[in-house]
C-alpha cells in the first residue's frame, strides 16, 4: 500500500515520529521506507511504492505528493522560463516551486492524477488537493484545534484521540451503491475530499473551492461526421499521452472484451506493439466475455494472457479484499479485477491501462436507454396521462403477468430521477420498514437516503436528463466506485493503473457532444461508436455488455464452500445483532437467494456479507487509537 499522511496543528512543533502510526497503517510489511517532512505547525508523510510519491520541502514550503504525472516536462519547462534550474528536480520540488510562485491556482497546469498536502509556513496555511476526476483519494478529519488527513481512512483512525464511531447515514448510502459515497466515509465527522476540489485549513478555520468540473454546454456547431473524428482523435491522444516514456515489456491493458478496454488496446497499438493485455473469464456462458476478448486480441495481435475464474478463487480473494478496504466495499466484480492484475504483474508488466470511464463520458450503459424508455411516458400531455391512462392503468392487475406492464411501467415513469434510475435496487424498492430494524430507521430516515445522489444530479451543469445522469454517475458510480475497485486491486497486486479515458481533455471534449449524439433514439454511445467503426471489429463494437461481471450470486448458491461461508456469517448472532436489519429480512433475503433471481439477491447477499467482513476485520477488535501527541 502506499499514499500521503499528515497532521496540522498551528504552533505545534512535530517530529517525524508523530507520523509513525498513520505510515504504518500506509504501509505492508516488508514494503519501501516511509519518508516524512516535519517542522513547525505540521507533519507531511509519503508511504512510496512509485516514482512521484514523496516529501519534499523548499524555503518555508513542505509538500507531500503522491502523483503520476504526463506533462512533467512542460513543468520544468514553465520553471526554467522563471530562471529555476529545474531539469533535475523531482516532481515534489517542481510542484512546490510552482506553488510558491503562483499559490493554488498552479493545479490548473497540471496534467495527470494526484493527492497533494502543501504546508505554507509564510501564509500559515495547508492545502490539499485531489486530481480532476478523482482517481486519487484523500480523506481529512478536523479534530479540536488539529486537521488529519491520509490518503487511506486507517491511517486517520490511527491517531485520532477518540474512537471513530459508525456514521448510520453511510451504512445506508453504502447499501444502495455499494460503496459509500464522498463527501461522507463509514466514520462521523471524517470527510473523502471530493473531486476537483481543494481543501485550505488556515486560522482554524476549512475552506472547500472546486477548482474544476465539468461542463455539459453542448456544442451545436459540428456535424456527427465532425463529432466522430474529434472523438476519434481525442481517444487516440489520450491513450498516447498516457503511455509516453512506457517500456513496451512493463506495460499492458485490462482486456475485457467491451469496446472501452478494445478501444485502449486499439491506439496502445499504435505505439506498443504487441500490446500485453489480460483477461480472466468464467465458464458460465452469460458471465464469459472471452471471445470478444479474444477477437480484440486477435485483431490487433497482442501478447495475451487470460485466466478462467471458479468459486475457490472467490473465496481466497474476498478474505483478501476484506482486509484491503478499510470501508465496507461490496463491488462484486472486484476479485475478478484483483486476479487480472495480479495476471499483469506474474507476467513481468507494472503499469496497466484501464477503459474506465468510456460508459459515463458517452451513454454506454444500458440503464441509459431503460431511463429513456420511462422519460417518453412524460412526452404525453398530461391532461391524458392524469385523465385517461392512469386510470384505465389503475384497473389492470399488479401480479407478474403481461396485463400488469402497463401498470408498472406508470408507477416507474412517475417516480423522479435520479430515484428513477436507482430504483431497481432492492432497498429503494421494498417497505424499509420491512428490511431495518426501527432504531435504525430513526437515525436515517427513508426520506434522507437519496440527498448525495440528488445533490450531484441538481448539481450538473447540464440542460438534458442524460448528461445529468452521466454527470452523477461520473461521480459516484466512477470516482466512488469502479476507480476505488480497481485502483485498490491493482496496487494490492503490486500494479499501477493508469486511466486513459479519463484524461481531462477527453472528459472535457465529451461533455460538449450533443447528448443526442450519445444516446440517439436507444443506441447507446452511438457517436463513440462512429469513432471507432474502422478500427475495432463490428463483433466488439456492437456486442452485448457484459464488463467484468463475475457469478458471485450463482456461486453462492451452487458452491459448497461459498455455501458455508455465507451461512456461517449470516446466521451468526453476532451478524444479526449489529443494529441494522430486522432477523426475518436474512431469513427471508436466504429464501429468496436460493428459491429465486440468485444473481439479483446474490449481490444483495454479498453486501451483507462484505457490511459483516468489514466490521469484523476493521472495526470490532481495533484497540483503542494512539494519540499522536
Amino acid at each position: 500500500m502506499s499514499g500521503i499522511c499528515g497532521i496540522c496543528e498551528p504552533s505545534r512543533a512535530f517530529v517525524p515520529s508523530f507520523l509513525e502510526p498513520m505510515l504504518a497503517a500506509l504501509v505492508l510489511p516488508g514494503e519501501s521506507p516511509t519518508e516524512t517532512a516535519a517542522g513547525n505547525s505540521a507533519a507531511l508523510g509519503v508511504a512510496p511504492l512509485w516514482a512521484m510519491q514523496e516529501v519534499a520541502s523548499i524555503d518555508g514550503v513542505r509538500i507531500a505528493v503522491d502523483a503520476d504525472l504526463y506533462n512533467l516536462p512542460e513543468l520544468k519547462a514553465v520553471l526554467a522560463e522563471r530562471g529555476y534550474p529545474s531539469s533535475e528536480w523531482s516532481a515534489a520540488i517542481c510542484l512546490a516551486r510552482l506553488y510558491e510562485l503562483e499559490g493554488p491556482g498552479f493545479l490548473q497546469r497540471l496534467h495527470g492524477v494526484f493527492a497533494l498536502a502543501i504546508w505554507d509556513e509564510k501564509a500559515q496555511r495547508l492545502f490539499l488537493a485531489i486530481d480532476r476526476l478523482g482517481v486519487k483519494s484523500l480523506h481529512w478529519c478536523k479534530e479540536q484545534n488539529r486537521l488529519l488527513f491520509a490518503s487511506r481512512l486507517g491511517a486517520i483512525r490511527a491517531v485520532h484521540t477518540t474512537p471513530l464511531e459508525i456514521q448510520p447515514s453511510a451504512v445506508i448510502q453504502y447499501l444502495l451503491f455499494s460503496v459509500i459515497p464522498h463527501p461522507l466515509t463509514v466514520y462521523g465527522g471524517v470527510e473523502k475530499l471530493a473531486p476537483g476540489t481543494l481543501l485550505l485549513f488556515e486560522k482554524g478555520q476549512i475552506r472547500l473551492e472546486p477548482y474544476w468540473d465539468l461542463n455539459y454546454q453542448e456544442d451545436r456547431e459540428y456535424s456527427e461526421v465532425e463529432w466522430a473524428k474529434q472523438v476519434q482523435d481525442g481517444l487516440r491522444s489520450a491513450v498516447q499521452v498516457h503511455i509516453e516514456g512506457c517500456s513496451p515489456a512493463r506495460t499492458g491493458a485490462y482486456l475485457s472484451g467491451g469496446t472501452d478496454s478494445s478501444s485502449v488496446v486499439a491506439f496502445m497499438n499504435e505505439r506498443l506493439s504487441p500490446v500485453n493485455t489480460f483477461s480472466i473469464f468464467f465458464s458460465e456462458d452469460e458471465y464469459s466475455e472471452a471471445n470478444f476478448a479474444r477477437t480484440t486480441a486477435n485483431r490487433f495481435r497482442t501478447s495475451h494472457h487470460e485466466r478462467n475464474l471458479g468459486p475457490q478463487d472467490a473465496l481466497e480473494a474476498l478474505h483478501k479484499l476484506a482486509r484491503f478496504y478499510d470501508e465496507p466495499f461490496a463491488n462484486s466484480s472486484a476479485f475478478g479485477a484483483y486476479y487480472c492484475a495480479a495476471l499483469a504483474r506474474d507476467a513481468g508488466v507494472e503499469t496497466l491501462l484501464a477503459g474506465d470511464g468510456g460508459d459515463e463520458l458517452f451513454g454506454g450503459n444500458s440503464r441509459y436507454a431503460d431511463d429513456k424508455r420511462f422519460g417518453l411516458y412524460h412526452s404525453i400531455p398530461r391532461w391524458a396521462r392524469r385523465g385517461f391512462i392512469e386510470p384505465f392503468a389503475s384497473l389492470l392487475p399488479i401480479n407478474d403477468g403481461w396485463l400488469s406492464l402497463p401498470r408498472k411501467y406508470i408507477r416507474r415513469a412517475s417516480i423522479p430521477n435520479p430515484r428513477r434510475i436507482f430504483s431497481y435496487g432492492l432497498f429503494l424498492s421494498t417497505n424499509p420498514e420491512e428490511v431495518f430494524e426501527p432504531g435504525f430507521l430513526t437515525q436515517c430516515p427513508p426520506e434522507t437516503w437519496m440527498q448525495v445522489a440528488d445533490g450531484h444530479f441538481q448539481a450538473a451543469r447540464a440542460d438534458s436528463e442524460l448528461n445529468r445522469l452521466l454527470y452523477l454517475d461520473m461521480k459516484i458510480i466512477l470516482a466512488d466506485n469502479d476507480l476505488r475497485k480497481v485502483n485498490g486491486t491493482a496496487e494490492l497486486s503490486g500494479v499501477r493503473v493508469r486511466y486513459p479515458l479519463l484524461d481531462f481533455k477527453l472528459a472535457e471534449l465529451a461533455a460538449r457532444i450533443p447528448s443526442r449524439l450519445k444516446l440517439k433514439g436507444f443506441e447507446k454511445r452511438y457517436i463513440f461508436k462512429k469513432a471507432m467503426q474502422q478500427i475495432l471489429p463490428d463483433a466488439v463494437l456492437y456486442k452485448k455488455k457484459h464488463g467484468f461481471g463475475v457469478p458471485l450470486g450463482h456461486w453462492l448458491n451452487q458452491d459448497r464452500r461459498l455455501q458455508e461461508f455465507k451461512m456461517d456469517l449470516l446466521t451468526d448472532p453476532r451478524t444479526r445483532q449489529r443494529g441494522y436489519f430486522r432477523p426475518d429480512f436474512y431469513d427471508r433475503l436466504l429464501r429468496l437467494h436460493r428459491e429465486t433471481q440468485s444473481s439479483y439477491y446474490g449481490e444483495v447477499v454479498w453486501y451483507l456479507l462484505a457490511l459483516e467482513m468489514w466490521h469484523r476485520q476493521h472495526f470490532d477488535h481495533v484497540s483503542g487509537a494512539s494519540s499522536g501527541r
